[in-house]
């Protein structure tokens, strides 16, 4: 199941709780919807008529951080998961699974330490002093100059601090099974507490965090009645609750003091001064490079809730020998909030005598987030334009599977209502503002309607000899856009539409659902008892994907031109899969899959070319390889293994599993940038974020990245301790030959190493300027260290990382019984 706001998976599945998974692409039943890519179908463990249980313990805890063990970095984490599973009573069965997963280091990159220092073998020629212009210590004619100086600038080897996260889960089943009755109550609870930060080299001062909380709860009832022989039903009832609340290392969610200088003195006992009420002292600016101080906040305060109340029906009956048919109901009610605010807007309170509810709500809502079901203060609200956003789901399908001899069709056909609750301008291009509100008056806006969808799926496969059986599939499905693309509040909306400002991520209006038309055709060939082989085509043609657009204002209208996310762009995806599949035989068993696609469209993403669109230029009109396209993927794995009472003592039961994995790359363009109004810092980078400042030197996404080849190693050795108990010893290990895989660049250079700055690629004149202002050689000796050995500045503007994953080695036990 999905997180609506952002279409990410909502709840964490234990996998030693795992029963059954289905990966379902291309031609999936009427069955199932609100998916164009693919659905992965989880079942649950259900307990059995004996007691079982199991504890598996995993850990790469073997080295200190930054240190090495067996030539490889710990990461600071284990999984631990255990399992319990049997009879209460007669006819009733349980299982539960419990799982804790620590990660010191929630990033795993490869990141090479450093130590700056001046003075007695030291590596700097001057000291590390702070020459922040806004800091008036800085400043030689004030009397009160005396800038800071640190002793040091350090970051470790092999290990990436302040990102981790604690995770507890559990996943349970009850069955209570009378035969032709049945009901199953299914829970799935996690409770996570995790920190991340995009800048961990310039934050190493600060050790202050302000961690995220999240828990969230599935519960599912599901009755079961077998009417005859030849019919059952399945009424489902289920209820879901996801709640996330951001909390401080000192002042926890009292928001309210988190930049409160007097508490925040008094809980550092004197060694954090603020250099205002509520502002903190000014970063330091040390050789061109911004490093946090203590006690600076690195998150402002934030909370989110979601709930649904969901309820389906399933009926499935062998109306005659050729036809089953299966016909279904199901709806879904959500409620959804989220807040967040900028603690500095106390000092706005302090400004209007300490009363909250004095300070103005536009002076307010400058401090403020995305808000909505909540007030401005965080408290709830039901109603209203920024009340809690309440979309409906619903849909009913009618399946008939034909089976005639060899010949099997599965055709059926799907309804699917979506309420959005959006709201859009009745005229985008003459919308009027509350000048004193700083909104959009109310009368501009109008409810969306719902969307209705009605989508054909059909499949069918036949036999051509008896060892090869031909299929097709044809469909069309639909998928809701994230809605944090269109769920905004009135404050966010009036900001981006009345003030003509340029916004990276500007506000949905008018957003429909996705439709994908997909085309599947293969056959699989059997060789012999223990090899087959599938082959198939694949087509798919996706409309409405989301882009950037710009509103330009009626002559005489209130409002300037604001650029907008709605329905408009297209990509197609062809190509072809095979897989090959050797079933044990002699202890070897392998598994061949590769996957040819070619996947191209106007954009790669829903900003794109949002630099044109903000300039009113030409658009990509022509289809191009999108940005996230790999030709060619795929993957081979060998597992070889002695069975029980094979091949003696050292061997029995000893298995090996090499998997190997690899792709050729995806497609970028190479650019020209003049480095806009970049700094010091960020000019390697700042292009890729703001594409306005930037011109392409060839086709679009013309060029591609390396290719990747990475091996994982799974080595285990399972052996009895009773008749009853079991132990496996194991070892696994990912990117087992540590490949450095290249998996983005600088699309000035089309390199992971150089971003363009030093090299003088992007300006040479700017270079010679940022080291001349900015500490001569000291500036290049960091600026090598920090953003083009380490990548700091591509992580902390993108988002993303230049490499892939180094090696990790856990070692682990598992006892079942």
């Amino acid at each position: 199941m999905m997180n609506i706001m952002n279409r990410g998976q909502a709840v964490h599945i234990i996998q030693d709780a795992v029963e059954e998974i289905q990966v379902l692409t291309g031609g999936y039943t009427a069955e199932f919807g609100d998916a164009n890519a693919g659905i992965i179908r989880t079942e649950l463990k259900t307990g059995g008529p004996q007691l079982h249980f199991s504890v598996d313990a995993q850990t790469d805890k073997f080295a200190s951080e930054g240190k090495k063990f067996l030539d490889t970095y710990s990461y600071r984490e284990h999984i631990i998961a255990a399992t319990i599973s049997g009879p209460i009573m007669k006819n009733l069965r349980f299982f539960l699974a419990y799982e804790n997963q620590d990660v010191g280091d929630d990033v795993k990159r490869f990141s090479h330490g450093y130590n700056f220092f001046y003075g007695e073998g030291g590596n700097l020629d001057a000291p590390l002093v702070d020459n922040n212009p806004s800091n008036p210590r800085n400043n030689p004619q004030s009397p009160n100059f005396h800038p800071d100086t640190l002793s040091a600038i350090t970051y470790p080897d092999g290990f990436t601090p302040q990102n981790w996260h604690k995770r507890h889960s559990v996943n349970s089943t009850l069955l209570y099974d009378l035969g032709t009755f049945k009901f199953r109550l299914s829970s799935i609870y996690t409770y996570t507490k995790s920190f991340g930060t995009s800048a961990p080299m310039l934050h190493f001062l600060n050790k202050r965090q302000q961690p995220y909380y999240h828990n969230n709860l599935l519960l599912s009832g599901k009755f079961t009645q077998v009417l005859n022989p030849k019919t059952y039903y399945d009424l489902t009832l289920s209820y879901f609750l996801d709640m996330g609340e951001r909390k401080d290392d000192w002042f926890d969610n009292d928001w309210r003091s988190w930049r409160d200088s007097a508490k925040i003195y008094d809980k550092t006992n004197g060694e954090v001064v603020y250099r205002g009420p509520y502002d903190p002292d000014y970063n330091y600016l040390i050789n061109g490079f911004p490093f946090q101080r203590y006690g600076t906040l690195q998150a402002n305060y934030s909370k989110s809730k979601q709930t649904y109340l969901g309820a389906a029906f399933d009926i499935v009956s062998q109306i005659t020998r050729n036809h089953e048919l299966k016909f279904g109901v199901n709806a879904r009610q959500y409620t959804v909030r989220q807040y967040s605010i900028n603690p500095g807007v106390m000092k706005e309170v302090q400004a209007y005598g300490g009363v909250e509810d004095s300070v103005p709500n536009t002076v307010v809502s400058e401090w403020a987030g995305n808000v909505f079901g909540y007030d401005l203060w965080g408290n709830e609200i039901s109603s209203g334009f920024d009340g809690p956003k309440k979309p409906v789901f619903a849909a009913a399908y009618l399946q008939d599977k034909i089976e005639y001899k060899d010949l099997i069709i599965n055709a059926g056909v799907r309804f699917d209502y979506f309420d959005t609750k959006q709201k859009t301008l009745k005229d985008p291009a003459n919308a009027t503002i509350d000048k004193v509100n700083h909104i959009v008056k109310p009368e501009n806006w109008k409810d969306m309607d719902p969307f209705m969808y009605v989508t054909p799926r059909l499949g069918i496969s036949f036999p051509v000899s008896d060892r090869t059986v031909f299929y097709a599939q044809y469909g069309k499905f639909v998928q809701t856009a994230s809605f944090n693309r269109f769920y905004y509040s009135s404050y966010q909306y009036g900001r981006q539409i009345g003030g003509g400002y340029f916004y990276l991520t500007p506000v949905g209006l008018n957003v429909k659902p996705i439709r994908t038309t997909s085309y599947e055709v293969g056959f699989r060939q059997q060789f012999g008892q223990y090899a087959a082989m599938d082959i198939a085509g694949f087509y798919k043609n996706v409309k409405g994907q989301i882009q950037a657009d710009r509103i330009v204002p009626e002559p005489g209208a209130q409002i300037q031109s604001y650029n907008i996310l709605t329905n408009g762009d297209f990509s197609t995806t062809k190509g072809f899969e095979l897989k090959f599949q050797l079933r044990r035989y002699n202890r070897l068993m392998a598994q061949i899959n590769y996957t040819y696609s070619d996947a191209e469209g106007t954009g790669s993403g829903s900003t794109s070319y949002i630099s044109a669109v903000d300039r009113l230029s030409q658009r990509p009109t022509r289809l191009n390889p999108l940005d996230y396209a790999q030709k060619h993927r795929g993957s081979i794995m060998v597992d070889y293994r002695w069975g029980k009472d094979d091949g003696g003592p050292v061997l029995e039961q000893l298995g090996l599993n090499l998997l190997y994995t690899f792709n050729s790359g995806h497609p970028y363009t190479l650019v020209t940038t003049s480095g806009g109004q970049a700094g010091p810092y960020d000019t390697g980078v700042d292009y890729m974020n703001d594409t306005r400042s930037r011109r392409a030197l060839e086709p679009i996404n013309n060029s591609t990245t390396p290719w990747y080849h990475r091996v994982d190693l799974r080595v285990d050795k399972s052996f009895n301790i009773t008749d009853k108990l079991q132990a496996t010893l194991y070892m696994r290990v990912y990117n087992l030959f540590n490949i450095k895989n290249v998996i983005n660049v600088y699309q000035v250079t089309g390199s992971a190493e150089d971003d363009g700055l030093l090299s003088g690629v992007i300006d040479p004149v700017r270079t010679a300027s940022f080291i001349n202002s900015y500490g001569g050689q000291d500036y290049v000796k960091m600026y090598k260290a920090i953003n083009l050995t380490n990548g700091q500045a591509y992580w902390n503007y993108l988002g993303r990382q230049l490499w892939d994953h180094p090696r990790q080695i856990f070692f682990g036990l598992k006892l079942s019984f």
